[in-house]
């Protein structure tokens, strides 16, 4: 059975902080893949300015960008960390249906690079799965999503449906044109991205579901499959209102599979209902990790595998990579090392 610690692959820590050294070893010891990301160089868009302002707390400050357009600027506000703590966004690119008129504006942006993907797959070796990073890992939905927040992307469901849909077809089309791009030039197989989890319930409804994942996400997918690729799809949250709609666009490879109580599905109801026909990663809530003593951590994980294990396409894993720790307490790696050790026991197959 494939474990893959998210966030962690063989090739190196990346930008982490140098306490989490232990777990990239711990991937590297055990000979664990996981993903590495692969998007193409763009050309640098000259209608983007950007500076920093400081804030009344020492670990903090803001970053404040300013997008020029056709239409007229835009302007967003997002908190940093010093110490590499989560940030949060402060104000949306987009907050009146003027400024969506500003941002329908913008031309699309020229098609990525190519060039280095062979030399990049040539790097990474046998030694992780490189994923192609589609819309820079965002589905066409979530790529809106991101410029307007989740709040005022809940009240335009019902108050601007059609310049949602505007918008949204908007970065479809630049996301195809990418894709199809890549594709015709031998990058791949693996296509990934996410998203879906910012247009199911509780914020918005199955039918908000079908009309703003499904109706642009489907379209790639097939895009993907003709060109001989497959998808791997990134969603957190319950599962069991749109389970039937990843199996029915297609998906290959669905992340994280949450348990109970974050998801009303178990890995077995899972399983059970996608019948072999996708490929499921996850099924250890990252928060055990955080909370759960290393024997509570060895029973979790041998439930998970008890249900993941028969008739395959299951990748062992946390629901997350470790971003509320800039520094790795040492209580963490002990759950990782569990997590890893009991997996491998436990999930060989015959």
């Amino acid at each position: 059975m494939p474990i893959n610690l998210w966030g962690f692959n063989q090739t190196g820590l990346g930008s982490r902080d140098a306490s989490w050294q232990p777990v990239h070893e711990l991937v590297v010891r055990y000979g664990l893949e996981g993903h590495v990301a692969w998007s193409g160089e763009r050309t640098a868009c000259g209608g983007v300015q950007t500076y920093t302002r400081e804030t009344g707390d020492p670990d903090r400050y803001e970053e404040v960008m300013t997008l020029a357009t056709p239409a007229g600027d835009l302007q967003s506000v997002y908190s940093c960390s010093r110490s590499g703590k989560p940030g949060y966004t402060v104000k949306y690119l987009v907050t009146s249906v003027e400024e969506a008129g500003r941002w329908l504006s913008l031309p699309d942006p020229d098609l990525p690079s190519v060039g280095g993907f062979h030399e990049r797959e040539r790097q990474v070796g046998e030694r992780a799965l490189l994923c192609i990073a589609v819309g820079d890992w965002a589905s066409p939905m979530q790529m809106v999503n991101e410029a307007v927040g989740s709040e005022l992307w809940a009240y335009w469901l019902h108050d601007e449906r059609e310049l949602l849909h505007e918008m949204v077809g908007k970065t479809f089309r630049r996301i195809l044109r990418e894709l199809q791009h890549y594709l015709a030039h031998g990058v791949g197989p693996l296509y990934g991205w996410g998203g879906p989890e910012l247009c199911l319930p509780p914020l918005a409804s199955v039918h908000d579901f079908e009309d703003f994942v499904v109706r642009y996400d489907q379209p790639l997918i097939e895009a993907v499959h003709e060109g001989g690729g497959v998808v791997w799809v990134h969603c957190h949250g319950d599962m069991a209102p749109v389970l039937q709609h990843f199996l029915d666009m297609g998906v290959d490879c669905l992340n994280p599979i949450e348990p109970p109580p974050m998801g009303k599905l178990t890995l077995a109801e899972v399983k059970e209902h996608v019948a072999g026909q996708m490929t499921l990663e996850g099924g250890v809530e990252s928060s055990a990790l955080d909370l759960l003593s290393p024997a509570a951590m060895a029973e979790v994980v041998a439930e998970t595998v008890a249900m993941g294990k028969p008739g395959g396409r299951f990748i062992l894993g946390p629901t997350s990579s470790p971003a509320p720790w800039p520094v790795m307490l040492p209580h963490l790696y002990e759950n990782y090392r569990v997590l890893v050790e009991t997996g491998l026991a436990l999930g060989a197959y015959p």
